[in-house]
């Protein structure tokens, strides 16, 4: 008898040539390599949607052989370049998870692989770098093959504390402190030429969490203000971290010594109206954008409790990733089984991910070995 609970999932995010100057490149599978992976997957698996997977959970549809739930996180443009001719080619279903916030609002469907080859007969070479827009996400839907679900609204990260993890510098990583101050960039920052213009070097950077799971606080902007004025003539051409703390301790020290770098605290009722909305309102965009029922959550950064699982099926959605949440039942029909990556590269990687994917969605006895070892590193 087939187990109707029994799952693979496994995740990508982004497909296609990579793009050396993005933050976020190590993201990026080759469309090569992507099709390797489909060809493998393809002779071992069934691909379905979310949806059939919860229908055969809860016993609305008969379960089937070999089931594989294949996902992509975040909705970068690639995956309509690149990714979605590839699985079209060979027959496979995904699904996408977007945020709203990040989807390029501008109208029609750009070229893809499959258009551009037809087209020029010659090397396809990508349309631009950045996320989805909506009517790419309706043609795709209406292929059959991609279901566009929810990543919730904002994707991003908050400062959560005072202390210091650092100062914007050439070649830093200011993600998400730019797009914080500056949300209207955030579908179109991958093909900015100079994110790093967006804030000025010497700008603090403070412990950060995902958003869903952070208890937000606000630095004093004067404190930014004079600390930015500090690194004025700094020498970033070859930035020490260590010089950096040193020239801004005192200033540092001297506002924690008042009390005055946190200017305000997130209260429980405003964390709950801000994670309620985030969960809520990316639902409503969806379903409204594309006509449809969003049932699923995909959680940004895996980064997830019992209580946003909860906000969620309150808000309507049907089931969750597990992501990095812990204790979580196999039998738990509102969950999403652990997400696996797919790596082929080198004979242990191969069984490495044979493991994982076997584990993750519950076979015997990789199941329990998995279980094991993390009882052990939990020890």
């Amino acid at each position: 008898m087939i187990d109707r609970h029994r799952l693979t999932v496994i995740y990508y995010h982004s497909v296609g040539p990579v793009k050396p100057d993005w933050e976020k490149s190590f993201l990026t599978v080759s469309m090569e390599l992507f099709e390797k992976h489909l060809v493998w997957l393809g002779r071992r698996y069934k691909t379905i949607s979310p949806g059939e997977y919860l229908k055969i959970r809860t016993g609305e549809m008969p379960p089937v052989k070999n089931p594989l739930l294949i996902t992509f996180d975040d909705g970068y443009l690639d995956n309509w370049v690149y990714a979605f001719p590839l699985l079209k080619k060979h027959g496979m279903k995904a699904t996408i998870f977007v945020s709203p916030e990040f989807v390029d609002e501008r109208a029609g469907c750009r070229p893809n692989s499959e258009k551009l080859a037809v087209d020029s007969g010659s090397d396809v070479t990508t349309p631009g770098w950045g996320f989805l827009s909506w009517d790419e996400m309706r043609f795709m839907e209406d292929s059959g093959l991609i279901d566009i679900q929810s990543h919730s609204l904002t994707h991003t990260k908050y400062f959560v504390s005072d202390r210091l993890a650092g100062f914007h510098h050439p070649g830093g990583n200011i993600l998400y402190p730019a797009i914080n101050a500056h949300p209207e960039i955030k579908p179109y920052y991958i093909g900015m030429p100079d994110l790093g213009s967006v804030l000025p070097y010497g700008f603090p950077l403070f412990e950060e969490r995902p958003a869903l799971v952070a208890r937000k606080v606000e630095i004093n902007p004067d404190f930014i203000n004079e600390c930015v004025a500090l690194f004025r003539d700094f020498d970033f051409d070859s930035y020490d971290p260590e010089a950096a703390f040193r020239l801004a301790q005192p200033l540092y020290e001297a506002y924690c010594a008042g009390d005055r770098l946190i200017v305000g605290r997130e209260t429980d009722q405003e964390y709950d109206d801000r994670v309620t909305r985030e969960i809520t309102l990316s639902r409503e965009i969806i379903g409204e954008k594309l006509g449809k029922s969003v049932d699923f959550l995909c959680w940004p950064h895996g980064a997830n409790n019992d209580f946003l699982h909860r906000k969620a099926l309150e808000a309507g959605y049907r089931m969750t990733t597990t992501g990095k949440a812990r204790g979580v039942r196999r039998d738990d029909v509102t969950r999403i089984p652990d997400r696996a990556v797919v790596d082929l590269s080198s004979p242990v990687k191969r069984a490495r991910t044979r493991f994982r994917m076997r584990a993750f969605s519950g076979q015997a006895p990789w199941y329990q070995l998995l279980n094991i070892s993390r009882r052990v590193r939990n020890i």
